[in-house]
């Protein structure tokens, strides 16, 4: 069996807000190449953790490592070819047309000298067919439905081509189909290749689509592992309180959580 390295690590990590502690003392190492989901009751800590992995918060002690590099080494441009973010609350400037908001995404493989390629046509192109968002490529994304302009966003993170992706609660908005569009999408990319890093409220989902799980609770790491290790009735009611039976997903065979 290959040993997978670690693409993102935590180490020691103490993030605070107004003086507040919320997320307390974690270590964390997220292999390269997985499809890692981070899972959790409300204010468990997840998005916190995630955006101090990706650099929108920083650390009140503690570290965090990317490729082995001190995530503060690197340059913002460097940091953005490398890895992408979709944040929960991301707002488009008024009356900026989709292929225009999708195109930003390419902004980091540019130098102050670099004129837009056909490269960057193609990028831009193919991240919109992805999403399933070509046709809305005129269209203003301030007056798309929440699904459509979460796609479009998705979009953007596609564009910008980078080897680990992390993802904010991607299916906030979107319909059951759409959920389950945008998550066979993003194992697609992830076996591509892809290291994939998102935080996601539904059970099933995650067991369904991720080959790393993150359980936390209370601003601490609980336990990480494999789905079928880590999603069972005990630690289902530990982390979220639930009386549930776990047994497996008649499709895939992977972990599906019953409430009694």
């Amino acid at each position: 069996m290959t040993t997978r390295h670690p693409a993102l690590e935590a180490r020691e990590l103490v993030v605070a807000y107004d003086g507040k502690v919320v997320v307390d003392g974690v270590d964390l190492e997220l292999p390269e190449g997985s499809f890692t989901v981070i899972l959790g009751p409300n204010a468990s800590g997840k998005s916190t953790v995630l955006r101090t992995l990706a650099r929108v918060l920083a650390p009140a002690s503690g570290e965090v490592l990317f490729d082995g590099r001190a995530l503060g080494e690197y340059g913002s441009k460097e940091l953005a070819r490398r890895m992408g973010l979709l944040p929960q609350d991301a707002i488009a400037p008024e009356g900026m047309l989709v292929a225009d908001l999708v195109s930003r995404g390419r902004y980091p493989h540019h130098s102050a000298l670099q004129r837009w390629t056909t490269g960057d046509d193609e990028a831009t192109r193919e991240a919109l067919a992805a999403t399933n968002t070509a046709e809305l490529a005129e269209r203003p994304v301030d007056q798309l439905s929440g699904g459509q302009r979460q796609r479009v966003w998705v979009a953007l993170l596609l564009a910008q081509q980078t080897p680990v992706m992390l993802l904010d609660e991607p299916t906030t908005f979107l319909d059951i189909a759409h959920q389950y569009e945008l998550l066979d999408l993003l194992r697609r990319l992830n076996q591509q290749g892809k290291t994939v890093v998102a935080v996601l409220h539904d059970l099933n989902q995650a067991a369904r689509y991720a080959d790393h799980l993150v359980l936390m609770k209370a601003g601490r790491i609980v336990a990480t592992g494999a789905p079928a290790e880590l999603i069972t009735a005990d630690r289902v009611g530990e982390v979220f309180g639930i009386d549930a039976v776990v047994t497996p997903d008649p499709v895939t065979g992977t972990p599906m959580v019953v409430r009694r």
